[in-house]
Parts: structure tokens; sequence; C-alpha cells
């Protein structure tokens, strides 16, 4: 009867370390990092993938231009 909540548990922890790995990897792909390993990073060493992820600079991924206005007063 303990294995079954064993194995219920660890498919928990596998489909929330999917989404959390997923979303670390839409946060690459903003920052212009659009690499897979980013994701599998995160996915099999979560507290390195989540360390790595954070401290990838911004390259101007796709999400730079919503960030970035046109119509500002120059100084």
């Amino acid at each position: 009867m303990r294995i079954w909540y064993i194995l219920a548990a660890a498919v928990v922890y596998l489909i929330a370390a999917w989404f959390v790995a997923k979303e670390f990897y839409k946060a690459a792909v903003a920052r212009g990092w659009p690499q897979k390993r980013n994701f599998w990073l995160c996915f099999l060493l979560p507290l390195a993938g989540y360390l790595l992820v954070i401290a990838l600079p911004d390259r101007g991924g796709p999400a730079l231009g919503s960030f970035v206005s046109t119509d500002l007063p120059e100084l």
C-alpha cells in the first residue's frame, strides 16, 4: 500500500518539475538563450538549472522589444 503513495508522490513531483522547468525555459528564451539544454538542466538538476537560468545575461531576446518604448521624450 505504501508503494502507491511513493509512486503517486514521484509522479506529482515529475509533473511539477516539468512545468517549473518549462517556465524557466521560457525565461531563458526571453533573455535570448533558446537552447533546449536550459530546459533539461532545470528538469534534471533543478537547483543548478534554476541558478544557471537566473544568472544568464540578457542577449536581447524576443521579449526585449516589449519593454522598450519609443515614444518617451528625450531628456
